[in-house]
């Protein structure tokens, strides 16, 4: 089945850009427009990404799910479905030099065309996302500014 895989280089230390990940705050600054996310102190919880007149049709998209584990500063994993079935997104943290090396991996595509299609776009979204967490954390440029 196909999978997804970026890695990057961010200068901040582990702990702020596992805070970001792991926080509303910090997914709208980088990624989403109004997102939720809930944990207990476990991890166990919910996210739910929401973007806000989105792209060139000016569309709302919802979409997120289960959080599914959490370690502190080193792991990140939940589930939501772009494609037919939910996907795992899984953010791995590891300090390399004066930074964090970011590695993300989405699994559980099947071969239909939806989800085919989906993973495609998600794979192209993901490099991108990954570019824009890191100018937020690196030069604090947000993803979308107040008009």
């Amino acid at each position: 089945m196909p999978e997804i895989n970026h890695s990057t280089y961010i200068k901040a230390p582990v702990e702020k850009v596992y805070q970001t990940l792991t926080s509303a705050e910090g997914w709208n600054a980088w990624f989403t427009d109004n997102t939720m996310l809930e944990m207990d102190y476990k991890g166990n919880g919910e996210i739910i990404l929401r973007w806000e007149n989105f792209g060139s049709d000016q569309v709302d998209i919802e979409d997120g799910g289960k959080i599914l584990e959490v370690v502190s500063n080193k792991r990140f994993v939940f589930q939501w479905s772009p494609g037919e079935q939910p996907s795992t997104v899984r953010f791995e943290l590891e300090p390399y030099r004066e930074g964090t090396a970011v590695t993300l991996y989405e699994t559980g595509y099947t071969n239909s065309e939806k989800d085919l299609r989906a993973c495609i776009q998600c794979a192209v979204g993901w490099g991108e996302a990954l570019t824009l967490l890191k100018v937020y954390l690196e030069h604090g440029i947000v993803y979308k500014e107040d008009l």
